[in-house]
């Protein structure tokens, strides 16, 4: 048995407000061409299919053109496992459950207790089970106390993903029974020993609120954790435990980090390996930063490429500049770069006293903020441990709203 793992597709993201369809069409024109020269006899997306709970028409066009085409029909892929991530609706991705699944498309967007799927071959035959976990959101898995501290509500959390993913594993090897088949889990979660960096789209997901808990949630008689929710492709404390990782660099961050798809083999029950094939990039995007003079040098470099380029600007000259994008407007005129986004760093730039030099949203811990206009408030310290615990309340419940982007 031979599956395809992927997840993180993010359809309809927009980057600075540029449309990014024809990238999303090209990668699935490409998965096409995987499934086909791979033949894995299931794909599993494990998680965030889409960037909004209220995707676009075309966001979903996409989506049910690509498995349109591969289900069913003389294809060897004859399973596909979806589930819903942080930034989709639960609703949405269920409500053609039942028109999918006569196409052995086995969608899972509320959690509930039938996440387990059998997948059978030609004959009809079983040949794994899936453990499909849908993103778990806060609600789902503690009762609410008034008297909760923020310790409560996260060991809360972390022991309800923890009892959720057991029983559903217990049910597993209960269908299971004595055929020599693999379990395999999906889940769109964040682990502990996962690596994001800083400037990742998923950042925002959880700007360091977001519950994490171990592998040891996995035990070892499950064959393969296909996992969501970091953009890196990456394995997390076994070979066996992967994200796949988005397959289009969502920030100009992830630019220039490798996007993968993972397929893995399975000798009876056991885990037989796992290979990454890299994903293409369509579009170019470069960071540039410097003073006047060396941005303008660095961007005519782009220019003489002749192919389209999205720059992300810096300025961190000594002197106030004038119209920074104007200028730059000028610089790039008639040529394929485009200039898509200005961040004004210069030195010129007092620090003032609210500690954050002049730094953007971004790169600012809301937790901070929070914390200085407790200051500048005057708020008494006996106020202050509940303040913050109910605020980090309020960022979970924004982030798996997906009120952030």
């Amino acid at each position: 048995m031979r599956i395809l793992h992927t997840s993180d597709w993010h359809i309809g993201k927009k980057l600075k407000e540029h449309d990014r369809s024809d990238e999303f069409r090209k990668f699935f024109a490409w998965l096409e061409d995987v499934v086909d020269r791979e033949k894995p006899g299931a794909i599993i997306v494990a998680g965030d299919v889409f960037d909004s709970r209220n995707p676009s028409a075309e966001s979903q066009e996409m989506y049910y053109s690509f498995f349109g085409k591969i289900a069913g029909g003389e294809r060897s892929c004859r399973n596909a496992v979806i589930i819903s991530g942080n930034h989709d609706s639960p609703a949405l991705i269920d409500a053609p459950a039942g028109v999918m699944g006569r196409c052995n498309i086995h969608v899972i967007g509320r959690s509930r207790e039938d996440e387990i799927i059998t997948l059978t071959d030609s004959d009809g035959k079983p040949e794994m089970i899936v453990c499909a976990v849908p993103f778990l959101h806060d609600s789902e898995l503690r009762t609410a106390n008034a008297g909760d501290t923020f310790e409560d509500i996260t060991r809360k959390i972390q022991e309800g993903i923890k009892n959720h993913y057991a029983g559903i594993f217990a049910r597993a090897r209960e269908i299971r029974g004595d055929y020599d088949i693999p379990i395999v889990a999906a889940g769109h979660l964040f682990l502990e020993a996962g690596k994001t960096r800083t400037d990742e789209g998923e950042r925002s997901m959880y700007l360091g609120t977001a519950v994490k808990v171990g592998t040891d949630i996995f035990p070892d008689d499950i064959a393969y954790i296909a996992l969501g929710h970091l953009h890196s492709p990456q394995a997390v404390g076994r070979t066996n435990i992967r994200y796949s990782g988005s397959p289009i660099a969502l920030t100009f961050g992830e630019w220039g980090v490798p996007k993968t798809v993972s397929i893995i083999d399975f000798d009876g029950r056991n885990f037989a390996g796992v290979r990454e094939i890299e994903i293409p990039m369509w579009q170019k995007m470069k960071r540039i930063s410097g003073d006047m003079a060396k941005i303008e040098a660095d961007l005519r470099g782009l220019m003489s490429l002749n192919e389209s380029v999205w720059a992300e600007v810096t300025y961190t000259g000594d002197t106030q500049p004038g119209d920074i994008q104007q200028e730059l407007e000028e610089i790039v005129k008639g040529s394929a770069v485009e200039v898509i986004s200005i961040i004004d760093k210069g030195e010129y730039i007092s620090v003032n006293d609210d500690g954050f030099g002049g730094k953007t949203l971004d790169d600012i811990d809301p937790v901070k903020m929070l914390r200085r206009k407790m200051d500048s408030m005057k708020i008494p310290e006996e106020k202050r441990t509940k303040m913050e615990e109910l605020y980090g309340e309020i960022l979970r419940e924004i982030s798996s709203e997906e009120k952030l982007s």
